[in-house]
């Protein structure tokens, strides 16, 4: 927990895991509304005004692949595969994953470059092996017997017996965690750094 640029890394770590705890319910929120297959999708061009880029004046518009002019959506490339997710029926595991999966990325790199990730907290060391799975193609990849920090929270523990098994559900063999759960251990992780903020300013003024 050293200050990098004066800058003070639990102050830095909450504002950061309080966004990504905000993301992901404004995203739950979003899906929900949505996913179910009676549904009609959302229009991909709404999304145009959050997708535009900063372009040189020589670049006044947006072009696709052939030259032709065309919106932020489509430039991307994501028209035809959107309208096949819509259908595919592991929509909901593809879409919960990736937010729950950005979201350790996000906190647990940031607890490394912090050194955060050196705490033997069972819920710290949580995350960072949680950031392994999500690295390793969304899988445990732990060897028989390997020694490992105890991780777990709120009754999940991580052990050598999640060897090959999944982070989330991918749609075909349930998953280790739900989204949910990835939402409480931020909750969690922010109540713990506010705790040893507490403790160090204490310390100061002893």
């Amino acid at each position: 927990m050293v200050r990098k640029n004066g800058m003070d890394p639990v102050e830095l770590g909450i504002a950061l895991i309080e966004e990504q705890l905000l993301a992901l319910v404004l995203y739950a929120s979003t899906v929900g509304s949505w996913i179910d297959k009676d549904k009609t999708p959302p229009d991909l061009a709404a999304a145009n005004t959050l997708l535009r880029r900063k372009r040189s004046r020589s670049e006044p518009q947006t072009h696709m692949e052939d030259g032709t002019p065309g919106v932020e959506g489509e430039a991307l490339g994501v028209a035809q595969s959107w309208a096949a997710f819509h259908q595919d029926p592991q929509r909901l595991s593809v879409v919960l994953r990736v937010a729950g999966t950005n979201a350790i990325l996000a906190v647990a790199d940031f607890f490394e470059a912090h050194d955060f990730s050196e705490l033997r907290t069972p819920e710290v060391q949580f995350l960072m092996r949680l950031r392994d799975a999500a690295t390793s193609g969304n899988t445990f990849r732990i060897e028989s017997g390997e020694r490992i920090p105890v991780a777990s929270f709120n009754g999940l523990a991580i052990t050598d017996k999640l060897n090959g098994s999944p982070l989330f559900d991918d749609g075909v063999t349930p998953g280790f965690v739900e989204f949910g759960d990835i939402a409480a251990l931020l909750r969690y992780l922010v109540d713990h750094l506010r705790g040893a903020q507490t403790l160090i300013s204490d310390g100061d003024a002893g």
